[in-house]
């Protein structure tokens, strides 16, 4: 029988969901556990690639998965003038080939939350102090309440607040790319049909694409900034700082800012990283963003929490609960794919957002390299069988 049983999981992202998931199968008594109210929909669209299909398929969730990909047969580059510089169309066209499925982040949660309909899950319920002793994990809730934990899984992404508890600052080191990201949902004014469309210009890319529904389309906004931005936490901010930055660029930007007050699912954040040196102190551990963020720019967050949450279950399984072990060897299996997703993200970033204006040249000579670098990467571990 395991040892260590009973598993505290904290967010409902990705990471979440499947290392409950995995560990339910192997005997261990996972609580899920996510501070906000209810669970997140909509969001932009991410990538199930590689091993990480595989996983899925061992899950037996990938024809639901494929049933609710995303459908953009084309994608666009185009000028100031709305010229269109390059376009490349199907799979091609967003760097996938075989199994790799794209969907929106909003239906992977969905898909996965309902894969562990078994498994304790409360909502709106938030850690407020974290305590490791010898033998258990002293977990106080917000409200006063205090549990005991064998082992605490930490998956709440980027800004994991259980990260901050369990380790000391100078343990990790969040990693700004330099650039910002925004992304809202506005009427398909453009009349787009499964089309994406994007901008790039003086190291500013707006994108909108339009999938499944004819009547909403998706705007992704990214842009370098000199220093880090300071005194933008609201969303009222957020929105005026990005107007600031695009207002004026060429293309659709003004009717697409303009827009923007009028979103209901505005999301903005830093580009950036988490980088540390080892994912688990004594009882706790990190999986997905919340110790390995590779930024949206290397398009392989998703499946470092697909494949690091396997592990993670699979070597507790192997151990037999101890820890100890099982921890040392998540850290040795999943550093090396880890840290070359990592490289992918600063060097997309790099290339990403030129200066001036892009031309059709540099476009193809880009999209050729990631698709040979995601290739690689994709497939950059021998995925263990922990069946």
């Amino acid at each position: 029988m395991n040892k260590n049983q009973k598993i505290l999981v904290v967010g409902c992202g990705i990471a979440g969901p499947m290392i409950c998931y995995w560990l339910k199968k192997y005997g261990f008594s996972p609580t899920l556990i996510e501070k906000s109210k209810e669970l997140r929909t909509g969001g932009y669209a991410v990538d199930v690639r590689g091993i990480a299909a595989d996983i899925v398929k061992k899950m037996g969730i990938y024809d639901a998965i494929y049933t609710k990909r995303t459908s953009v047969l084309s994608k666009r580059y185009v000028d100031a003038e709305g010229r269109i510089l390059s376009e490349e169309k199907g799979e091609k066209a967003s760097f996938r080939e075989g199994s790799d499925v794209e969907i929106e982040r909003g239906n992977l949660v969905d898909i996965l939350f309902q894969s562990i309909s078994d498994i304790p899950c409360h909502f709106d319920k938030e850690i407020m102090h974290l305590i490791q002793k010898d033998e258990f994990v002293e977990v106080t809730f917000k409200g006063g309440q205090t549990e005991h934990y064998d082992l605490v899984i930490a998956a709440d992404g980027l800004h994991s607040s259980t990260r901050k508890m369990a380790f000391s600052r100078d343990e990790y080191d969040l990693f700004s790319l330099g650039s910002y990201i925004g992304i809202f949902s506005i009427p398909n004014y453009l009349h787009l049909n499964r089309v994406e469309v994007s901008f790039v210009k003086d190291q500013k890319i707006i994108g909108v694409n339009c999938d499944q529904d004819p009547d909403r389309a998706l705007v992704r906004l990214a842009f370098c900034a000199k220093k880090a931005l300071s005194g933008i936490e609201s969303e009222k901010r957020q929105k005026r700082c990005l107007k600031e930055t695009f207002y004026g660029l060429g293309w659709e930007s003004n009717r697409l800012l303009d827009l923007i007050d009028d979103s209901k699912d505005f999301y903005f954040d830093a580009i950036a990283q988490i980088k540390m040196d080892c994912w688990t102190k004594g009882r706790v551990a990190l999986v997905g963003d919340a110790g390995y963020c590779p930024s949206p720019m290397s398009g392989q967050g998703t499946n470092l929490a697909i494949v690091g949450a396997y592990i993670l279950a699979g070597e507790l399984k192997l151990a037999k609960g101890d820890f100890s072990i099982a921890f040392k060897r998540y850290n040795e299996l999943m550093r090396p794919l880890v840290d070359a997703s990592q490289d992918l993200g600063v060097w997309v970033g790099e290339s990403y957002l030129p200066e001036g204006e892009i031309s059709k040249e540099r476009v193809e000579e880009r999209s050729n390299l990631i698709r040979e670098k995601i290739k690689v990467l994709s497939s950059g571990i021998s995925l263990p069988n922990y069946e």
